[in-house]
């Protein structure tokens, strides 16, 4: 098995939501003022999860919702067959866990691809919240509904599109989720290696490599290791067969 993350690592200080930097992204700004101070007095920071750690594996009891503060995450599954199948990748301000409120337990499984700090919310606390406040249940509703589009959207993307498409869809996506994080947009760094990316775009490594040299080269984007800079986002977006504006925060994916 995989390697999985120690015990939390909590700071014990008390914190509040209001107070948190990416107070802006996460769910926790769009509940209720009672709500919010009930998930105050819930909430546990864990500090310092290592690279390669896993915060649930596929088929576990949900014991806890998290909320990323820094870092980013890899969800994956793993086929009957034993291939692993990547899902999607966090950002800071993203919510994991979703995937469990149906069944208790976890669809896939999630890895930190760098260091990551995570808010936790115990899952039991996190239920009864549920049943108090009718405005906590609307943003839940939200989220999942956001959640499946993103899977419809990547069945599109792996089903349809060719592989220029896919990686400029794949560039602009991050690119637009780093915008609403107020980080730049147009440079950044890659924290998922070319094999994930290939994996979650359903493509080869080669094919992507390639395809990012292309860009490359067509003066669309520069590639530097795993920094990439967005030279000509209106070409890009054309590739991508988006209109380059930026979605609104309850359509993030």
């Amino acid at each position: 098995m995989p390697a999985t993350s120690k015990g939390p690592d909590h700071t014990g200080q008390q914190h509040s939501c209001n107070d948190c930097v990416l107070f802006s992204l996460c769910f926790a700004q769009d509940i209720d003022p009672e709500a919010r101070e009930r998930l105050n007095g819930v909430i546990r920071r864990r500090q310092g999860v290592h690279r390669s750690a896993h915060l649930h594996h596929g088929g576990q009891s949900a014991r806890q919702l998290a909320v990323l503060r820094s870092g980013s995450i890899k969800a994956y599954q793993v086929s009957r067959e034993g291939d692993e199948l990547v899902t999607g990748f966090y950002l800071p301000g993203d919510i994991i866990g979703l995937d469990a409120f149906s069944t208790g337990e976890h669809a896939g499984s999630a890895v930190a691809l760098e260091e990551c700090r995570l808010c936790e919310i115990p899952m039991a606390d996190f239920n009864k919240m549920l049943g108090e406040s009718p405005r906590l249940n609307q943003v839940m509703l939200r989220l999942l509904a956001e959640e499946m589009a993103e899977a419809r959207r990547l069945l599109l993307v792996v089903g349809r599109l060719d592989a220029k498409t896919r990686v400029a869809l794949f560039l602009l996506s991050l690119s637009r989720r780093l915008e609403r994080r107020e980080l730049d947009p147009d440079l950044f760094r890659l924290s998922m290696d070319r094999r994930d990316i290939a994996n979650y775009l359903g493509l080869t490594i080669e094919t992507v490599s390639r395809t990012l040299s292309t860009l490359q080269r067509d003066g669309i984007i520069h590639v530097r290791g795993k920094n990439v800079r967005i030279l000509e986002r209106e070409a890009l977006a054309a590739l991508a067969q988006l209109e380059d504006r930026p979605r609104s925060r309850q359509a993030a994916g």
